[in-house]
């Protein structure tokens, strides 16, 4: 029995020997682990930012072909969808009707007033061309610098110029007249 608990000891004994052997790890194998696992790490979260990048290029692809119509500044965006909500709003607010609900007799009341509407456009830009051409060349001075003044009072109203420099230039307007 003796021999038996000695040679079960001694057992033990080298296996805790060859045991601490094997335990001892390279400090250049620990570093080769630990950037190994840094780097799946990385690669897992490289991997969910391509599939999120994926994701933004569709919908920006999406809004600038069937919404915007052009190539836009991606970091504008949020200017973007406020004017197109803005745009969305003043529409309802005029009492536009959605195609689904339109019934076909208000669609063709909308359209008759909508000729109505281009032939009198048609019918003033007509008239405002023959006015413009019996205009004389001195009428049109006139009306000019009378824009160029009212700009200047604006401009001063607005604390842009000073007094001094708005009545420079009114002097200079006025001497055309």
């Amino acid at each position: 029995m003796k021999i038996l608990i000695l040679s079960f000891s001694l057992l033990l004994i080298s296996t805790y020997v060859f045991s601490e052997k094997k335990s001892k790890v390279d400090p250049k194998d620990a570093q080769i682990d630990s950037l190994t696992k840094v780097n799946k790490t990385l690669t897992m979260q490289l991997d969910s930012v391509s599939k999120e990048l994926v994701k933004y290029m569709g919908v920006y692809t999406t809004v600038k072909e069937k919404v915007i119509h052009y190539n836009f500044d991606p970091t504008r965006s949020a200017y973007l969808i406020d004017s197109l909500k803005a745009s969305r709003d003043s529409t309802a607010l005029l009492g536009a009707v959605p195609k689904s609900t339109a019934s076909a007799d208000s669609l063709k009341a909308l359209i008759y007033e909508n000729t109505v509407l281009k032939d009198s456009i048609n019918n003033l830009q007509s008239a405002w061309a023959k006015d413009k051409a019996s205009l004389t060349q001195e009428e049109i001075d006139k009306a000019k610098t009378i824009g160029n003044l009212k700009q200047l009072k604006e401009l001063l109203d607005n604390k842009i110029i000073t007094e001094a420099e708005f009545v420079a230039l009114k002097k200079k307007y006025l001497e055309k007249l």
